[in-house]
């Protein structure tokens, strides 16, 4: 009888195994951190809309010659109230914008000092810009909600209108 060399049947069990294992591992991972994650992120109504009815610059030479105040009149044309919303400017023809309203409130006096704008209401508000706008620049307004305590931003919802600042 011939002995047999089972050598390399030993090593190729052993790499079944560490890749059974590794398989097994990476699938109980995965569904472990699942878990974790949220099933649905909660998104904006599509009925959301604000409407920028106009804006203007006015210089501030005698007091600040470096920077100007931007007349906004928006409207909230959609079907629910908006909690707030980031006002931005910049160059026209860049994706980076400076923030116009830190607080992100918008409460006015064209709507009576409440932070939320319900629909057909509008914000009027002047803003101050304290750099020289050179170039034609962009003003977007992007609109807030809240959903189960959580701000949501309205990606779908940004009403932007240019505007020129002549000196």
């Amino acid at each position: 009888m011939l002995p047999l060399n089972k050598k390399g049947v030993s090593i190729m069990v052993g790499y079944v195994l560490l890749i059974a294992i590794a398989v097994s591992l990476s699938t109980a991972v995965f569904f472990y951190l699942k878990l974790y994650l949220p099933d649905e992120r909660p998104e904006c109504n599509v009925d959301i809309k604000l409407t920028i009815d106009s804006v203007s610059c006015k210089w501030n030479r005698p007091i600040n010659p470096d920077s100007v105040n931007i007349r906004l009149d928006v409207t909230n044309r959609g079907l629910f109230k908006i909690e707030g919303a980031y006002v931005k400017i910049g160059d026209y023809d860049r994706a980076y914008r400076d923030d116009l309203n830190p607080s992100l409130a918008l409460a006015s006096l064209c709507n009576g000092g409440s932070p939320v704008l319900n629909p057909g209401e509008k914000y009027c508000e002047v803003l101050p810009y304290n750099l020289v706008p050179i170039k034609v620049q962009e003003i977007s307004v992007q609109p807030i909600v809240w959903i189960d305590n959580k701000p949501i931003l309205c990606p779908d919802a940004i009403a932007s209108k240019t505007i020129t600042c002549i000196p």
